[in-house]
Formats: structure tokens, C-alpha cells, sequence
């Protein structure tokens, strides 16, 4: 692990040096300055995470260098070493952005305190920077995609939701539907946006794990808690919890949940202290509660209390016609980060995708995208860069077609594959496609074994060679 290092602004050359001895024999990269514009040039060059910085400087002052630190880097932590008669200027100091101040004359270990909580403090913003950066791009890079009707029905109660500060919410629906994308969207669209959005796997978790992630604990709560911890309850405190795969959640900590739910309150491990947040509370499932509740493994007021709204995330094979939607969306957004040219998907690829059942849902399609990108050479993914099963795939349930003509007198007959016959055959293939199907296009792909992109596709060149041939 990096060293941290330590800049010392004093004076005094004898502290400066017996300061640095200190702190080096303590693990940290030391540098030592006697006036305000050396330490002003060691900034930028070294680099410190925390400063002891004196007031009294010759030429610049310890207010100026204080200013020129913290405008350079506000993250810099920055101690003050002042005498009892400088109270004012402390204050000053503090409002102008000092971490903390120390009285001259002062202890040793004082001072390795304030900078130990000076170091954790700054560790802190770090990792917080960084689960902001993660959410941003989660949020980014798994931005729902669709415009079917089902997603557009979603995207209104998403909207309605987001301006709903604190009604829970439980979305339902498969694995790999995006149920942590829509709990996602409706915290970044409300006004809780700017504080933090959590999550939790109830699946992936033990059970007394879940209850510590969750409410935290108190320095010897149990036999590993050598320091307190905040849970995310706390942690997220204005913002938004989810909880994915809220099934899977002991009985114990449901019982928990619900309390917390209705006091608003809870208690850290090895607390007696209630702790009271503002937080949204938003679950997700892929089973049926209403059975885990038949079966005693899901509390049936806490159903209740989760249940205010429910949230359908539709799977993939009932939202058809995004599939090409999201397909593009990934083969940009992986192209992109992969550094490779943008990339298509030939119309072969296109009605394996439309007719493939996605049993994985987006997350299957994601993945495949994924796979698709780093093999690919050229411009364009072909079917001999998608996965062996999606190639084998037979649809079970395809109908066959009836042709309705004379010449097939009513027989059943399997239809031949559109792509070979000529264009007359081709259009009394649709046509009567159609017509069994009541113009219905989405049938009427159905039956013929092909996407519905692809039907159109084909009614379209009929109709262009019908102009041509009729002028």
C-alpha cells in the first residue's frame, strides 16, 4: 500500500526535523518547508494528503498559504499549529478551510491523532467519490432501453414514482430483466438524487451479514468488531436502499426491516441507541412472494408494508421489439470502451436475435453482445460469432402454416424456407400469413418462424418490386 505523506510548514527548523523522525518511524513520506512559498512549490510536487502548517510564516502568512492549499486542492487536510494567543486567526483558519487546529505547546500523540483522523477522513471522501462514480456508471452504461409498449408503461410509472419521495416500492420479474435499473432510475430521477443509492443482494449474503450490512455495529458487538461500523441504512441516510432478492431474506432481519419501516428507526449490533434516517426503501424479487408467504418463509405484514407499488419488469421474449434496440445500444457501448470501430449486426444475426427466447433475458443479451465485440475483426457480427446454442436453437413450439390455395386443398404442409422461393411464392407465403393472422405483423412473424423486423423487411421489397414491375 502507498505511503501517505505528510507536509510540515514551520519555522522552526529543530520541531520540523524532530516532527519528521516521528512520522517516518511511523510508515508515512515525510517533507519539511520553513516558509509559506517553498511549502506553496512542494504542493504541486509532492503532493501531500495532510499539511501541519504553522500561522506565523515569514513572507506569505498561514491564512495565505491556507487559501492558496485549499483552493489548489480542497481534499488536502490541513492542520493548524497555533499558539493560545491566536484564537481569531485559528477561527479564520477553520472557516477557511482547516481540518482541525493544535495548540502550541502540544503532546506528540495529540498530534498523530488529528492526523490519523486526518488520513481517514480523506480515505472516506475517496471511497465515496468512487461509489459516486459507480453509480454514475451503472447508471450510464445500464440506462434502461426499449421503446415497446411495456417499457414505455414503465418509464410512466418510473416518472410518477420518482416525484414520490418515501412509498416503497417492489419490482418483480425474472433474473436479468433490469429489476436493479428500474430501482436505479427512479431514485437518480428523484429528489433524493444527490445522496446515496445503495444496495444489497439478500442472496448473497449470510444471515449475519445482512443484519451488519444493513444496521451496523458497535465496537465489540461481536468477537470481529474491533470498530464501530455505520450501516447502510445510515450510510444512505436522504437517499435509497435497494433491496435485491428480498425472498431470500431470513425471517429474522425481515422482522427487523418491518420495524424498521414503520418506526423509521433502528439500532446498530450491540447498540441500545435508536438511530433514526430518512431513507427509501425499494425491493426486488424473481419469485412469487405470495407462495414464500403459503410456505412460512416470507412475513406476510411485511408483504404488505413492501407492496405499496409494484414495478412488472417485462422478460425479453414479451418485448420483442427491443431487441434490436438494445442490441445496438451494447454493440456501441462495448465497441466504445473495447476502443474498436462501431459495429452492426447482419440481417441473419438480427432474426437469430428475434427469434431466440432469451431465457436470460437482457442479461443474456448483454453478455452475448459482450462475447460478439471482442471476437469481432471487421464492421459487422456475424452468426458464426454468437454462441453455439443460440446456432442450434429449434423453436418447439413453431405452428406450421396452413396454406389456404387451391393447390394445397387445405393441407398442413411445414413452410419452406422464405429466403429460397421466388418472390411470387414469397408474397402468397405472407399474404395468407396475414390474412390467417388478421393482418396482425407480430402473428404473423410468429407463424412464419421469422422476426418481425424481418417480415417487414420482406413486405417492403415486395412492394418495391411490385412498383417496378407495374411501371
Amino acid at each position: 500500500m502507498a505511503q501517505e505523506r505528510i507536509l510540515i510548514v514551520d519555522d522552526e527548523e529543530v520541531l520540523c526535523r524532530s516532527l519528521k523522525m516521528d512520522f517516518e518511524e511511523d510508515g508515512y513520506l515525510v517533507k519539511i518547508s520553513n516558509s509559506g512559498e517553498q511549502a506553496l512549490e512542494l504542493i504541486s510536487a509532492f503532493y501531500p494528503v495532510v499539511v501541519l502548517l504553522d500561522l506565523r510564516l515569514p513572507g506569505i502568512n498561514g491564512i495565505e498559504v491556507l487559501k492558496k492549499i485549499t483552493s489548489y486542492d480542497p481534499d488536502i487536510a490541513v492542520i493548524i499549529m497555533t499558539a493560545f494567543g491566536d484564537t481569531k486567526i485559528t477561527v479564520e483558519a477553520v472557516k477557511c478551510g482547516a481540518f482541525h487546529f493544535i495548540n502550541k505547546p502540544f503532546e506528540l500523540e495529540e498530534l498523530k491523532k488529528l492526523v490519523g483522523q486526518a488520513i481517514k477522513s480523506q480515505v472516506l471522501k475517496r471511497e465515496v467519490e468512487y461509489l459516486r462514480y459507480q453509480q454514475r456508471k451503472i447508471y450510464r452504461f445500464c440506462d434502461l432501453v426499449g421503446k415497446s409498449d411495456k417499457m414505455m408503461k414503465i418509464y410512466k410509472q418510473i416518472e410518477v414514482l420518482s416525484k414520490t419521495d418515501h412509498t416503497t416500492v417492489l419490482i418483480l420479474g425474472e433474473s436479468g430483466t433490469g429489476k436493479e435499473l428500474v430501482a436505479s432510475a427512479i431514485h437518480f430521477k428523484s429528489k433524493r438524487n444527490k445522496a446515496p443509492f445503495m444496495e444489497i443482494n439478500c442472496a448473497s449474503l449470510p444471515e449475519n451479514l445482512i443484519e451488519s450490512e444493513l444496521f451496523g455495529y458497535e465496537k465489540g458487538a461481536f468477537t470481529d468488531a474491533k470498530q464501530q461500523k455505520k450501516g447502510l441504512l445510515e450510510i444512505a441516510n436522504n437517499g435509497t436502499v435497494f433491496l435485491d432478492e428480498i425472498a431470500e431474506m431470513p425471517l429474522s432481519i425481515q422482522a427487523k426491516l418491518l420495524t424498521f419501516l414503520e418506526k423509521k428507526q433502528f439500532k446498530r449490533l450491540g447498540s441500545g441507541k435508536d438511530i433514526k434516517v430518512d431513507v427509501r426503501i425499494i425491493t426486488a424479487t424473481n419469485q412469487d412472494l405470495v407462495k414464500a408467504i403459503e410456505k412460512k418463509k416470507f412475513r406476510k405484514d411485511l408483504y404488505y408494508r413492501l407492496n405499496v407499488v409494484s414495478i412488472h419488469a417485462p422478460p425479453l421474449r414479451e418485448r420483442t421489439d427491443d431487441i434490436l434496440a438494445l442490441s445496438n445500444y451494447f454493440l456501441e457501448e462495448f465497441s466504445r470502451d473495447m476502443g474498436k470501430r462501431p459495429k452492426t449486426l447482419l440481417p441473419e444475426v438480427e432474426d437469430i436475435f428475434n427469434a431466440y427466447p432469451w431465457h436470460g433475458n437482457v442479461r443474456e443479451l448483454r453478455n452475448v453482445i459482450e462475447r460478439a465485440v471482442i471476437f469481432c475483426t471487421g464492421q459487422t457480427v456475424d452468426k458464426d460469432l454468437l454462441p453455439r446454442e443460440m446456432l442450434d436453437y429449434k423453436n418447439p413450439g413453431a405452428p406450421k402454416l396452413k396454406f389456404g390455395d387451391q393447390e394445397n386443398h387445405g393441407r398442413e404442409k411445414t413452410h419452406t424456407p422464405i429466403d429460397a422461393v421466388l418472390l411470387k411464392v414469397e408474397k402468397q407465403i405472407i399474404d395468407d400469413a396475414l390474412r390467417q393472422t388478421k393482418g396482425n405483423k407480430t402473428n404473423a412473424a410468429r407463424l412464419l418462424d421469422i422476426s418481425r423486423y424481418s417480415l417487414t423487411r420482406r413486405i417492403n421489397k415486395l412492394e418495391k418490386e411490385n412498383k417496378r414491375q407495374n411501371k
